[in-house]
Formats: C-alpha cells, sequence, structure tokens
C-alpha cells in the first residue's frame, strides 16, 4: 500500500524523537494542495482523468473492491490493514474507503440500480461514462461533499498522506545476510517509496523511518538503513529484517512479528534526517509489569478434572463459561489506550505511567488470542485514577450528530506539565483548523448549477417515446400516450416514496440493519431522529427499496413499450423528474438534488451518456465488476 498517511500517534511520536513541529505543518499544507488544489484546477476540464486517478486512489476504491470480492483472501493478499483501520475508523463515512465485515460499502452496487453505495466508486463510475463536474450537478454535489471529508480527514484526524511512503509485509532474512540494524526492500515496480534519483533496480538505499501500529512508545518508531545485497534480490514488495542480533528488530516496534505484520516505510527526508532512534528500554514492559495480569488460560486435561465430578448441567455451565470467557469480559483496550493519550500529554511521551498505560493497552489488544488479562484490582485502581479525566481537545475526535446533541457539557483538557515542551498537536491543531476553514469555503463556491441545461443524453429515451405517443395521438391511437403517462405516474410515486425518507418528522423508522451489536436486525429509530443520523447501513437499505420498487413494482401490462424500453423511460424520466423538483427546490431557496435519478437509475443513465460520447459504457456483473481495478501508477516492467 502506498503512499501512507500519518496520523496522531506516529506525529507524536516522530515529534519526540527530533522531528519539528513545523515539518508537519508543511507535509498538512503539502498534502492539501496536492489533492484538493488539483481538483480545483481541473475541475472545468473536458480532461476527467486526473479527477479520476485521485479519487480512485485516495478513495481506496481499489481496496474496497478487492475486499469485497474475496473477503477470505484479504490478509493474504495484503489488503486488510488491521492497525491503520482502528486509528482511522473514524473516518467511516461517505467518501471513503472503510473496512470491516459490517461496512455497508463492501456490499456492491445496488443489485437493481447498480448504484454504488460508497461515493468514491460513483464519482469514478459517473466519470468512467462521460460526466463532468461542471455538467453534473449530482457529480458535482458528491465530489463536493467528497473534498469536504478529505480536508477534514487531513485535518481533524491529522490524517497526512506522506508521498515518499509504502506499507508493507514484513519477514525475516532466512539467508541471514543482513547485519544487525540493516532491512531490503525491492519493490515490483515504480512505487512512491523510490524515486528514480534512489532507485537502482526498484531497491532503496539508504535511512528510512519504520513504525507499525499502535504506535505508543519511543521506540514503536525507529531509524533504520536499507541497503542492497544481489543475493536478496529476488524477494520483492516485502520489507526483510535480519535475524542476527540480539532481538527481532521488527519486535521492537510495538511487539511486531512476522507473522502477517506490516510496516510503514518512510524515506520522505525532512523527517528522516531529523529522527533520532530512542532508547530501547521502551521496547519492553516496565519492570515488574507481569505482576499486574492474571491468565484465564486453562488446559484440557483441567476442565476434564473438573467436570468429571459434576452432574451435566454443571457440566454445561463450565464449558460455557470457559469457552465465552473471552466474549464476556469488558473489552479494556479502548479505555487504556485514552488512558496513554492522556498521560502523554500530562506527563509526557517518555513517563513511566505513559510506559505503564501502553503496554496495558498492548497487552489487552492480545488478550482474546493470549487469555492474559489485567487483574480486577488493577483495573479498577487505573480506571479510578482516570475518571474524571477526558482526552485532550488536540487528541479528540469531533462529535456531530446524535453524540453532539447527547454531550451534557463541555470537556477540559487535562492538566499538563509545566516542565515539558509544547505539545505537538497542540502546535498543529490551530494551524489545521485554519486550513480547514479555508479549503471548505473554496469547496463551497464551486459551481453546482451544472445542470441548468439538461442533459439531453439522459433525456433520449423520454424524448422519443413522447414524440411517437404524440404523433399516434394525432393519428387518433392514444393507447401509447396513456401507457407512457401511466409510466411517468410510477415515477412520480416512487419519488414521492423517496421524499417521504427525508422528512424532518416522522412516527417511526424500523430497517434491517446488519451493525446492530445486541443480536437482533431490527432497529426501531423515534421521531426525533433525522434520516441521515440514521446507521449508514439503515439508510442504504432504506435507499435500496426504493430502487427495488422503481425496477420491480410497475405490473400493468404494456402493449405499445418492451420492457428494455419501458425501463430505459422511466430511468430517463426520473432524472427529467428529479431536475423538476431541483429547480423547483432552488426558486424557493433550497438546496436541489439529483440522487434519487441516480440511486434508482444510476447504469441506465450511465449507459446513455456512454453511448452518447460514440461508446458504449461498459457494465458487468459480480464478481467481474469487483476485479475491475487497475494497476496504479507504472506498469510493471519484467526485470532480471
Amino acid at each position: 500500500k502506498e503512499p501512507i498517511r500519518l496520523s496522531a500517534q506516529p506525529i507524536i511520536n516522530f515529534a519526540h524523537n527530533g522531528v519539528p513541529n513545523t515539518v508537519f505543518s508543511e507535509l498538512l499544507q503539502e498534502s492539501l494542495e496536492s489533492t484538493i488544489d488539483q481538483v480545483f484546477d481541473d475541475w472545468e476540464s473536458d480532461d476527467a482523468v486526473a479527477l479520476w486517478d485521485m479519487v480512485f486512489n485516495e478513495g481506496g476504491v481499489g481496496s474496497i473492491r478487492t475486499r469485497r470480492y474475496d473477503k477470505s483472501s484479504e490478509r493474504i493478499f495484503g489488503n486488510s490493514r488491521d492497525t491503520e483501520e482502528k486509528e482511522e475508523s473514524f473516518w467511516i463515512s461517505e467518501g471513503f474507503a472503510s473496512f470491516g465485515d459490517s461496512n455497508p460499502s463492501n456490499r456492491g452496487p445496488d443489485p437493481n440500480s447498480g448504484w454504488p453505495t460508497e461515493s468514491a466508486e460513483q464519482i469514478i463510475e459517473l466519470l468512467q461514462a462521460g460526466f463532468l463536474p461542471s455538467k453534473c450537478s449530482y457529480l458535482a454535489a458528491i465530489m463536493k461533499s467528497y473534498l469536504t471529508m478529505e480536508v477534514k480527514r487531513i485535518t481533524q484526524g491529522y490524517h497526512i498522506p506522506v508521498k515518499r511512503s509504502a506499507e508493507v509485509f514484513a519477514a525475516p532474512d532466512f539467508s541471514r545476510t543482513l547485519k544487525p540494524g540493516e532491512v531490503f526492500f525491492r519493490s515490483s515496480r515504480q512505487c512512491a517509496m523510490i524515486n528514480d534519483d534512489d532507485m537502482i533496480d526498484g531497491i532503496f538505499h539508504g535511512n528510512i523511518i519504520i513504525f507499525r501500529y499502535p504506535t505508543k512508545t519511543p521506540s514503536d518508531a525507529r531509524l533504520i538503513k536499507a541497503v542492497d545485497y544481489p543475493q536478496l534480490r529476488e524477494f520483492t514488495d516485502v520489507l526483510l529484517f535480519s535475524v542476527l542480533g540480539e532481538r527481532s528488530e521488527a519486535s521492537i516496534l510495538a511487539g511486531g512479528d512476522y507473522d502477517g505484520d506490516t510496516i510503514c516505510m518512510l524515506a520522505e527526508p525532512r523527517l528522516v534526517n531529523a529522527f533520532r532512534n530512542s532508547t530501547l528500554k521502551f521496547a519492553d514492559p516496565p519492570k515488574g509489569f507481569d505482576q499486574h495480569l492474571e491468565t484465564a488460560v486453562r488446559r484440557g486435561h483441567e476442565i476434564l478434572n473438573t467436570m468429571s465430578s459434576q452432574n451435566e448441567a454443571e457440566n454445561m455451565r463450565e464449558l460455557q463459561m470457559t469457552l465465552l470467557d473471552d466474549v464476556t469480559r469488558e473489552d479494556r483496550c479502548g479505555l487504556y489506550s485514552n488512558m496513554s493519550d492522556i498521560a502523554t500529554y500530562m506527563y509526557g511521551y517518555d513517563s513511566h505511567k505513559t510506559h505503564y498505560l501502553s503496554y496495558m493497552h498492548f497487552n489487552e489488544l492480545d488478550a482474546g488470542k493470549s487469555g492474559i488479562h489485567v487483574k480486577k484490582e488493577v483495573w479498577e485502581k487505573d480506571s479510578k485514577e482516570f475518571k474524571s479525566l477526558s482526552l485532550p481537545s488536540c487528541m479528540r475526535k469531533p462529535e456531530n450528530g446524535r453524540r453532539k446533541r447527547a454531550k451534557k457539557q463541555p470537556e477540559n483538557d487535562p492538566p499538563r506539565s509545566k516542565e515539558l515542551e509544547p505539545f505537538v498537536l497542540d502546535i498543529l491543531k490551530p494551524f489545521a483548523k485554519a486550513q480547514e476553514e479555508r479549503y471548505i469555503q473554496l469547496i463551497k463556491k464551486l459551481d453546482l448549477d451544472a445542470d441548468a441545461d439538461c442533459d439531453l443524453a439522459l433525456l433520449a429515451p423520454l424524448h422519443s417515446a413522447d414524440s411517437r405517443a404524440k404523433l399516434l395521438r394525432k393519428e387518433g391511437q392514444d393507447g401509447m400516450w396513456h401507457e407512457l403517462e401511466s409510466l411517468k405516474s410510477f415515477v412520480e410515486g416512487n419519488r414521492k416514496a423517496w421524499a417521504e425518507l427525508f422528512k424532518d418528522t416522522r412516527t417511526s423508522f424500523t430497517a434491517r440493519s446488519p451493525l446492530t451489536r445486541t443480536g437482533s436486525q431490527d432497529s426501531a429509530f423515534s421521531s426525533d431522529v433525522d434520516f441521515f443520523e440514521l446507521p449508514k447501513a439503515v439508510q442504504i437499505d432504506a435507499k435500496r427499496e426504493i430502487a427495488d420498487e422503481f425496477w420491480n413494482g410497475f405490473e400493468s401490462q404494456l402493449k405499445y413499450f418492451s420492457e428494455d424500453e419501458a425501463r430505459r423511460v422511466i430511468c430517463s424520466y426520473a432524472y427529467f423528474h428529479a431536475r423538476e423538483k431541483a429547480q423547483a427546490a432552488r426558486y424557493w431557496g433550497r438546496e436541489g438534488s439529483f440522487e434519487y435519478a441516480f440511486a434508482v437509475a444510476f447504469k441506465t443513465l450511465a449507459q446513455l451518456k456512454g453511448k452518447s460520447h460514440g461508446s458504449l459504457y461498459s457494465t458487468s456483473v459480480e464478481p467481474f465488476h469487483s476485479l475491475m481495478v487497475p494497476r496504479r501508477g507504472i506498469r510493471n516492467e519484467g526485470r532480471t
């Protein structure tokens, strides 16, 4: 995966290890300029290739499609990101790739309309069909939404792309060629990690920073030297570590190993040249750490001995308690993560308290596999100490929707020791906030009134049917006209059902949601819940019900229209009717939307648009649609 994004954790680590605070402001500014400014420059252009490339890559469309096709192999092919996923989970939203079994984006396009549920995928599909944001207000609207979220992702989450970077699997050098402190990396193709000046057959030479998530202690990132040995050149796209020396280099990085862990590599000179390795004392737990833990592991013979003296009901209870022990335990991983972040702010990144709490977080992260948990009395003591403290505002994720309204009172920053240097995120946050406000104002100024002149390509089936119906009616044959009116009435009724979803008030809303955590999939939402505050999967299901009715709900027999022509006509009229409603909304000062037309008729409208350009828009069924992942960058050239 390349390039990678920084986040709060590595930024704090790098600043502690010598990187000046100004470097992060520079990287943040450059990331906004390279992504958002490019869109501004190309907004009016008839060549949308640059827009497509930016959204496809930044939106993670390739990863979404690969996961969708075969979830069982996502770890094997490097499409799963256990660590970065947790770090970026807040940014699961329209316009961004998001991961996990319950992620609605991975459910694929609507089976009837072909409408992708993830807006980054919508954008690239529309661009491929020939739509342009300067001439299609729906594409312009989702582009603006995408850009706004991308700006917030960079500025609020500090998720800053670094050009010369990559994330790869770690592997040991079993040939014992590499010396302690050396690594080997060869790319099978041109990648962001390697530029022309440093590239010799795809091999990186020189110092790099390596780290992996979670990055909680000073030693979780290291400066290391990448070298070249001819006998290792057969290994590509993995980072080889030396097996010589006192300990595994990967183990220094938050306890990493070679069973599928991924390593982030950075070659950005401003980071590498300033970074200094910390002492290795942080690569191990503090002294006496084990006394705070207890094991929940039970051997098979111990369970059998206990069961031999019990009745059937007691044995069933014994098995349940043993097998479900990890499921029934309170998950304290996130809580200890928050505590370590608070301690970092209050006492310093290299304090004993931060060191202890970080390893508590590491332990709880692996407790499900190891069976080793924090003792109850230790947890009660730790939680009591931090109960009244909240994360500092510079590390806090912004609240919105129901969570924001449920907030009873503002949270104050915990006290920071006066002996400490200014905290890097305290410095970065106001700069990021100013950039966010500036760019969002620029995004708002992008033209949305692109459909003032209706797209004739999308109206072609409607105009054709209307002309024929009027011609026949002049000859005294009203049958086709009546059928056409019935098709229009059906679309208008379907559009009303769509509008009902977004009413400000509703008596109730019940949907089948895969996101509920109680075991039941039926979720009822009270009258004061806005549609956009419902879980994303519930919103998608509600919209798909409307699309399903659109495609399968018309039951009248037609004499003048074939089934295929009738579908093209209702899709064309859906666009025409949505445009009428959007214009009426704008007349009254409200924001009009074409979402309905594309939600129910996406693939047909894309086909009509593609045909108008002299080429047929390509459609495909699953799994072939998900396999359509173009190669990024320069094509791989065979190397010897």
